[in-house]
């Protein structure tokens, strides 16, 4: 089963490319008819929790499209979902690359290192620069560093500090799915605004994390992590440069330009290496793809949840209810923001939150620039998922540092997502005044 999914996927990223090229009708459709054939492939295999986010996010279609009548909505749902599996294989080519760098293992000696009493900015740091190109896999790098004598406690305070670092990924990174979703809505952000103004409010939520959350605070400490560090940058930034390029260039969504312009960089990138081996790569992303089954999935049904939503709203008279009692900007940025991250903390996936509010928030004028918009919504995107059970970073932790979900949302980290809201909500409501 996973060798046929993995055909599906390596032949929907195939279609995926070559409609960015030469979009067409047959394209569409045979795109739809291929994705419709992997996530039923792939339902029967995913997790529980997974299904049962899944089964909400139909069910939900189901009643808007019944009571509304916008069944019509579907196919084109399903139509806008069918580049996902193409850029979730991109992703899964990216991880294999980098797993073969030089850097990966220089980082996760920069780990092994740092001083256990004055490590959590290091961690912070480390966590957010690998987890940009890695995502989640940056934990499989970090938990065997504790070793397994290591206790229940010192496990947890290590990945407290490496998920506010991997909750500010989404701020600016290309290569995380929230990006993708947001570029979907608001497709005429150009992706070296969001890019720059998301590491702007980085710097900003690092900034937040040592100075109120760190255990032992050093000058020194955050020094030797930048120093370390430092290797691990530069190929990310060349990646999200070429992607970046690409947008500017092609006129391509931040999406598309993804897809087409990285999987020839990722295999330069591992014949430069003399132990390098772009075949390992190949099978690994081979085999990677077959499980992107409950990504593809969740993306999927989001989205024709998304595009019924779209349909339907106009006859809710929610749209007129929200003109007549218009918003200041201010309060849009704040609700963003803030009512992503409250879902998050009930274990609402920001996938779900923030399609609703996409959706909502594109149909109206709000007052709100659309680079405000977006960075406000990747804001609560990355933040929600530092704190919620639903997420996959809270899930995957659990499972690397052997510690129930329930655990590893710590207080503390409530705080700093509702601090951090606040604090980024101000700027962005300041940025909004100087662009509007």
């Amino acid at each position: 089963m996973v060798r046929l999914l993995s055909a599906l996927a390596g032949i929907l990223w195939v279609l995926a490319v070559l409609h960015i090229l030469a979009p067409s009708a047959p394209l569409t459709w045979a795109m739809t008819g291929f994705l419709v054939c992997f996530v039923a492939l792939a339902i029967p295999r995913i997790s529980w929790h997974t299904l049962v986010l899944c089964g909400v996010l139909a069910a939900a279609t189901v009643v808007l499209a019944a009571h509304y009548g916008q069944w019509d909505a579907v196919p084109e749902g399903v139509a806008r979902a069918a580049i996902f599996p193409g850029f979730l294989s991109t992703i899964v080519l990216l991880r294999a690359a980098a797993d073969q760098r030089p850097e990966i293992a220089s980082a996760r000696r920069m780990f092994g290192v740092l001083d256990p009493a004055r490590r959590d900015s290091g961690i912070v740091i480390g966590t957010h620069l690998i987890g940009a190109v890695l995502q989640v896999g940056v934990f499989a790098i970090l938990a065997p560093i504790l070793g397994r004598d290591a206790s229940v406690a010192e496990r947890r305070e290590v990945f407290t500090a490496a998920i506010r670092g991997m909750s500010l990924v989404p701020f600016w990174s290309p290569f995380v799915i929230g990006m993708a979703v947001a570029s979907q809505y608001l497709p005429h952000v150009p992706l070296w605004q969001i890019m720059s103004l998301g590491l702007a409010l980085t710097t900003v939520g690092i900034a937040i994390s040592v100075l109120v959350f760190d255990r032992n605070r050093s000058a020194a400490g955050l020094r030797l992590a930048l120093q370390s560090l430092a290797p691990v940058a530069l190929p990310i930034v060349i990646a999200a440069l070429i992607v970046v390029a690409t947008t500017a260039m092609t006129g391509f969504s931040t999406l598309q330009a993804l897809i087409i312009a990285l999987p020839i960089p990722c295999l330069l990138a591992i014949v430069q290496i003399k132990t390098g081996s772009v075949t390992q790569a190949l099978r690994q992303t081979a085999a990677g793809i077959g499980r992107i089954g409950p990504e593809t999935s969740i993306l999927t049904f989001a989205t024709i949840l998304g595009v019924v939503f779209e349909a339907s709203l106009p006859h809710t008279g929610l749209l007129d209810w929200l003109k007549e009692n218009s918003l200041p900007a201010a309060g849009i940025v704040f609700a963003v923001i803030l009512s992503m991250s409250a879902a998050g903390l009930v274990g609402i996936h920001p996938i779900v939150s923030g399609t609703v509010l996409l959706v909502i928030f594109t149909s109206i004028p709000t007052g709100v620039a659309d680079l405000v918009m977006m960075q406000a919504l990747l804001i609560g995107w990355g933040l929600s998922s530092g704190i919620s059970i639903g997420s996959l970073s809270i899930a995957t932790g659990a499972a690397m540092f052997k510690i129930p979900p329930t655990d590893l949302v710590t207080r503390a980290n409530i705080v700093f997502v509702f601090l951090t809201s606040v604090i980024t909500g101000i700027l962005l409501t300041g940025l909004n005044t100087l662009l509007v």
